[in-house]
């Protein structure tokens, strides 16, 4: 009895190792970043937690800094080209698209789809690259990374609905879904439901009260229902709790400015 005890240990403990090499959700937890080198890799690092916090302008020169460092660098140089595309700058996202699609080193498959969807969007910015989102989604199920990219895909596209959709999902796997609830408020926007626009972004902020940007975002969506005086006291409070953000400050400028045309009709 005892050996036939051991033998089916045995059998499970080979049988769960199989599941585990078989099965990339458990095996791949999330997309590996691809780089030969460290000092790279800290500096994209630091461009995402950047990137998270709505620190555009400093994760964008960190990234073109780990582009220096491994000119083979993929995911850098595909974020800065993705960067580019959202802000509609056609030169440099082709840029960096081109970069990204050139690499040489070897990439993880995960970083192979992307590179697919950027080869595609390479040739038509509009292109549908969202069947290869959700196999990204399908090979990392537990990294909100993938539902990420797979909700810019369904943006490029317009299908707001289904980017919210995706981005709640993301919202249930990540640790902290402060930036998720973020991009939900604008993705409801856009889609012109404002309360539950509203709701996302009330969520952002009471997870990050101490940050800047989301009084930012709550301020675009007191300008987008024309509620000027309330978007002038939350980009204000913006540039209360850190003085660099001019954006903020140029936004309450012409909130008020808004509010003195309304004054005059």
């Amino acid at each position: 009895m005892k050996n036939q005890g051991i033998v089916k240990m045995l059998i499970f403990t080979v049988l769960a190792l199989w599941v585990v090499a078989c099965n990339p959700s458990v095996k791949d937890e999330k997309i590996p970043v691809t780089t030969e080198s460290e000092s790279a890799r800290l500096l994209y690092d630091r461009a995402d937690a950047l990137f998270e916090k709505v620190y555009i302008p400093q994760a964008v020169d960190l990234l073109e800094g780990a582009l220096a460092e491994d000119p083979n660098f993929f995911m850098a140089a595909y974020d800065l080209a993705t960067h580019h595309m959202y802000f509609e700058d056609k030169k440099a996202f082709k840029k960096y698209a081109e970069r990204a699609v050139q690499s040489e080193i070897k990439l993880s498959r995960g970083e192979d789809l992307l590179k697919e969807a950027l080869q595609k969007l390479l040739e038509d910015q509009k292109a549908d690259v969202t069947e290869t989102g959700r196999e990204l989604v399908k090979l990392y199920p537990n990294d909100s990374e993938a539902y990420f990219h797979l909700s810019f895909f369904q943006q490029i596209i317009g299908d707001h609905q289904g980017q919210a959709e995706t981005l709640w999902k993301a919202a249930e796997i990540k640790e902290d879904p402060a930036n998720v609830f973020n991009m939900l408020g604008y993705t409801y926007m856009a889609m012109g439901q404002f309360d539950d626009a509203a709701e996302a972004l009330d969520k952002y902020r009471a997870l990050k009260p101490e940050e800047p940007n989301p009084y930012d975002s709550k301020g675009d969506y007191y300008m987008a229902i024309e509620e000027y005086g309330k978007a002038y006291e939350s980009f204000m409070k913006a540039v209360e709790i850190d003085s660099t953000w001019t954006g903020s400050l140029r936004k309450a400028n012409k909130a008020r400015a808004m509010i003195k045309t309304n004054n005059k009709e």
